[in-house]
């Protein structure tokens, strides 16, 4: 079964790397709300909260560095097979479409539009995305953190 998953206020950087991982994460500042949001939308809620932490359907994070975070997650939950990298939007959590170079031509800079390829675009928020030079950083690290979870 495909895990979901909320987290807090005090888990932004750990919702990014869930993201980046492919990984559906929710995001809410909304303290106690966020146990009437996990629960319509089946997600388990991932806290640094010490009040939520007995609560149903949460996992308490204990430590406090995000990789450290995201390979506790990663193990804890098993989600090795659900792992499929930059296939969501690390701002908005909407899963990425593939996108035609002609039709993003206004909305990049002009050296990205010579340089590459292939791109894809947050169909909620119109963010686009390409493998630039950041991509092959996120890809090593993210091959390390994930070795490094089981």
């Amino acid at each position: 079964m495909v895990k979901k998953f909320i987290c807090n206020g005090m888990l932004g950087r750990l919702c990014k790397l869930l993201r980046i991982c492919g990984i559906d994460t929710a995001y809410t500042n909304q303290g106690i709300a966020i146990l009437l949001e996990a629960r319509k939308e089946n997600r388990i809620i991932l806290t640094r909260n010490t009040r939520l932490q007995t609560k149903k359907m949460v996992c308490f994070v204990k430590e406090t560095e995000p990789a450290r975070q995201l390979e506790h997650i990663i193990s804890e939950y098993d989600l090795q097979d659900q792992i499929a990298p930059f296939s969501r939007c690390i701002e908005c959590n909407y899963r990425l479409q593939s996108v035609e170079k002609n039709s993003i031509k206004d909305k990049i800079p002009f050296f990205t539009y010579q340089k590459f390829d292939e791109f894809a675009i947050c169909p909620n928020c119109q963010r686009i995305y390409w493998k630039g030079s950041h991509y092959k950083n996120m890809t090593k690290n993210i091959d390390h953190l994930l070795s490094n979870a089981g």
